[in-house]
């Protein structure tokens, strides 16, 4: 669990920094991030946040170095646009969507990385990147000879990138690791960006994680040893067919047109091409195939999650403690105290409190909200029993 309320203190010990304004470091640390399984299932993790008047870079610096994992900001979007966000009881997945929608982008996961990119692009790179595999696969079947190459390509690394880093100097290290050539790089305008990791992915992953934000593409050459930088295309759509063995053709023709007027069809007895952009196939999917491309739904994870299996970051000065605990109960904790015993004991529960933790285990945090206070505290699964002190 992420708790934070204000950006009251500079993260870092940076000082004169407006949030979401760090200065730049040329030599950081290199990042442990989770990757594969380990990725995926910290995105399911319960995550509550709250941040007010933060820059957005400031927030996904945060996450990342909380969560462990890798995301990736769009330089389109604007990195010290403030925001005031409360998060509760959501998975680490659906809170980054969340951040994404207040500024006007979406997510998709790529490799063992979360990218934040504006709806259109990150349609298009989803759509790309179906393409651009295919076409390697498309060489190696046509090609046996490429098969190593094309198995070299495919194999995950992970870059880190550090601040003012230029985008010519990143797409040359990605294309050194991999060994490919690149015309027209001229294409590549000079920028300085922000440090951030590219994590367990391939060629074609890392090529167009970096080239979309510029709206550019690649094709690969017939020996799949160089590429060729061209600007992405207004429609990026990709033909797909599905079987309908045991569907009424008539009936999820219909059903299509309806959902997307504009959508051409090709029958093929009983095989149905379409060619649209990969979010119009997961619908398509979806619908011929409700089963097969249902998600588990994910709901209350916060009230399931222990608070000895919880991590908590919480920097505030002068909030009454009643008020954090009110936070906290929207994450699904419980709090069990008998208000006249308190009242007898002369403890004040609006009483202003300073706190700072930092990925602070349950008891840590919990010392850390109550020291100012004659109270005993007792954990169980997500309840705080209070009593005074006797």
């Amino acid at each position: 669990m992420l708790f934070s309320f204000r950006n009251t203190v500079n993260q870092r010990g940076y000082a004169n920094q407006g949030p979401g304004e760090f200065p730049a470091l040329l030599n950081r640390e290199i990042p442990r991030y989770h990757t594969d399984r380990n990725f995926r299932q910290a995105l399911t993790q319960p995550f509550s946040a709250s941040w007010s008047n933060v820059g957005i870079r400031a927030i996904i610096q945060r996450i990342r170095e909380t969560q462990n994992i890798s995301v990736i900001l769009d330089r389109r979007v604007d990195p010290s646009r403030k925001l005031k966000i409360d998060l509760q009881n959501l998975t680490l997945e659906e809170g980054l969507a969340k951040i994404a929608e207040l500024v006007q982008a979406r997510i998709i996961i790529v490799g063992s990385n979360i990218f934040i990119g504006p709806d259109a692009s990150v349609s298009k790179l989803k759509t790309l990147l179906e393409l651009e595999s295919g076409a390697l696969r498309e060489l190696a079947v046509s090609q046996k000879e490429l098969h190593s190459r094309v198995l070299q390509l495919s194999r995950n690394q992970t870059f880190h990138f550090q601040d003012l880093d230029t985008p010519a100097e990143i797409l040359q290290y990605i294309t050194n690791a991999y060994q490919i050539t690149v015309e027209k790089e001229q294409l590549v305008p000079h920028d300085l960006w922000s440090n951030f990791s590219l994590v367990s992915v391939n060629a074609t992953e890392s090529l167009s994680l970096i080239l979309i934000q510029f709206d550019l593409t690649y094709e690969w050459s017939g020996d799949a040893a160089s590429i060729r930088l061209k600007s992405v295309p207004d429609k990026v759509l990709i033909k797909k067919t599905y079987p309908l063995r045991g569907k009424s053709i008539d009936s999820v023709t219909r059903q299509l047109k309806e959902q997307f007027p504009d959508l051409k069809l090709t029958l093929n007895g009983k095989l149905l091409s379409i060619e649209a952009a990969m979010d119009v196939h997961d619908q398509i999917e979806q619908l011929l195939n409700p089963q097969k491309a249902a998600r588990s739904v994910r709901s209350g994870v916060g009230d399931t999650v222990p608070l000895n299996r919880r991590k908590f970051t919480l920097r505030v000065k002068k909030v009454p403690v009643l008020a954090i605990m009110q936070k906290l109960e929207q994450s699904g904790i419980e709090f069990e105290y008998n208000k006249q015993e308190l009242i007898e004991a002369k403890i004040n529960l609006l009483q202003l409190i300073d706190v700072a933790v930092v990925d602070a285990d349950a008891e840590e945090f919990f010392d850390a909200l109550f020291s100012s206070f004659k109270l005993d505290y007792k954990m169980q699964g997500v309840k705080i029993s209070l009593t005074p002190q006797k």
